[in-house]
């Protein structure tokens, strides 16, 4: 399987209905996660009781609950709005129903729902999480039989209900990328995202209509049978192999000068924001009527995502290179740290300068091993976690003799022992490729 995912240029007429469809899906997952975390909780008392657990429905019963409250909550919004303009319908929220919502973007979303609740049932995951509107990437699912592709747009259903030839130009939302995606072929899995900055489309296709770029990569990839340690720190990431002799060190992305710019217009933006804010608070007006506030906010979140996006950027970036030895041959095993992040980041942990923590958070460890896991599992290459109180940095690459006194500020390892001097993020990485 290969997936495309492509910006999309919507007009103004069709980013509101797609917001508006995001808003309704996150609407049903909370009205379905309200109604599973009730059942959790009564599962849980009667299990206190009785030791024994209510049988839970099963997704098709899910499925057929919702359907009965979203007619009822329809009806609802209908009376509602009988008596009230379209200006007073859209400041009350009313002038969008579940009906003019895609009944498969519902449907999906109502079974994304529940197989959450199963993979915590299953110990997969952690406990799910009630949605909030103000949340910032938004999506939701389309029909793979319903949705066409051409060079130039994609055909969306339920953007515009009107039978009319010139309304229906509205359910063809432009491409940025032209005869990117292959069309008269099977579709997998469509969704429309927004991450508060762009829209976008991802699709997943056959291996047949992959790119040709990607096809040939596939056929010249060689499994090698070297064994990289992985050691993440703020200022760099370094990785090693077993005797040291294929070593590789990545800066940070968060020194570079593009990026020290943009957060510092990111910082007068804050402050500008709370400006405005304040003004606003004191003179007694509303922030929906405040343009200024609302222009600026959107500059603010658009170079949160601008940030977000180059440092993603660089973590693939990096990925490619730790996967890859040589040009298409692929390691066989990779061993990284088991990082206790929330430990670090806590004001409880008084041994930690508080400027290190903004500096943890940028640097994004999580997400660092999220994306190692996916590829790890997409290329078949085996993972392995180091225990997490095994002190990599502090015991010796060459003689193994543990230095207990070794500091934080202290970035050149000398052992005590055998005398070797080796820098210390290196050292690490050739103890991690030896767990």
């Amino acid at each position: 399987m290969y997936t495309y995912k492509v910006v999309l240029h919507p007009n103004n007429k069709q980013q509101t209905k797609l917001k508006m469809i995001m808003n309704k899906c996150i609407e049903a997952q909370n009205i379905v996660y309200d109604y599973l975390d009730s059942l959790m909780r009564k599962n849980k008392l009667e299990h206190e009781r009785t030791r024994k657990f209510i049988k839970l429905p099963t997704c098709l019963e899910v499925r057929r609950w919702f359907t009965i409250q979203k007619k009822i909550l329809d009806e609802e919004v209908l009376e509602k709005r009988a008596s009230m303009t379209k200006k007073m319908q859209r400041e009350n929220h009313l002038d969008f129903l579940f009906y003019d919502c895609t009944n498969d973007a519902l449907k999906q979303t109502v079974k994304d729902t529940y197989r959450s609740f199963m993979r915590f049932l299953k110990k997969e995951s952690k406990y799910p999480v009630r949605k909030r509107y103000s949340n910032v990437k938004k999506s939701f699912y389309v029909d793979p039989y319903k949705i066409e592709f051409s060079d130039k747009k994609v055909k969306i259903e339920k953007i515009s209900n009107s039978k009319k030839q010139n309304r229906r130009v509205l359910n063809l939302i432009s491409l940025a990328e032209r005869g990117r995606i292959p069309t008269n072929c099977e579709y997998y899995n469509p969704r429309v995202i927004y991450d508060g900055y762009r829209f976008y489309i991802t699709v997943s296709v056959s291996d047949d209509n992959a790119p040709l770029k990607y096809k040939e990569k596939m056929q010249k990839i060689n499994k090698g049978n070297e064994v990289i340690g992985v050691d993440v720190n703020i200022n760099d990431i370094v990785t090693s192999n077993k005797a040291g002799t294929i070593t590789t060190s990545f800066s940070s992305i968060n020194n570079t000068n593009k990026i020290k710019r943009i957060e510092r217009r990111f910082r007068r933006t804050q402050k500008s924001l709370s400006r405005k804010y304040e003004k606003h608070k004191i003179t007694h007006k509303s922030l929906k009527e405040a343009k200024n506030y609302i222009k600026t906010k959107h500059k603010l979140h658009n170079l949160r995502c601008k940030l977000n996006n180059i440092r993603d950027a660089y973590i693939y970036y990096f990925l490619n290179k730790l996967l890859f030895i040589k040009e298409n041959t692929l390691v066989k095993k990779i061993v990284v740290e088991d990082l206790d992040v929330k430990e670090m980041m806590s004001k409880e942990n008084k041994g930690q300068n508080k400027y290190l923590r903004p500096l943890l958070q940028k640097t994004s460890f999580g997400k660092i091993l999220e994306k190692i896991k996916e590829k790890c599992k997409f290329y078949n290459i085996e993972l392995l976690q180091a225990n997490r109180y095994y002190a990599s940095s502090k015991i010796c690459s060459l003689c193994k003799n543990k230095k207990i006194d070794l500091r934080l500020s202290d970035r050149i390892y000398r052992c005590d022992k055998c005398g070797l001097i080796i820098d210390r993020d290196l050292n690490a990485a050739i103890n991690l490729a030896n767990y």
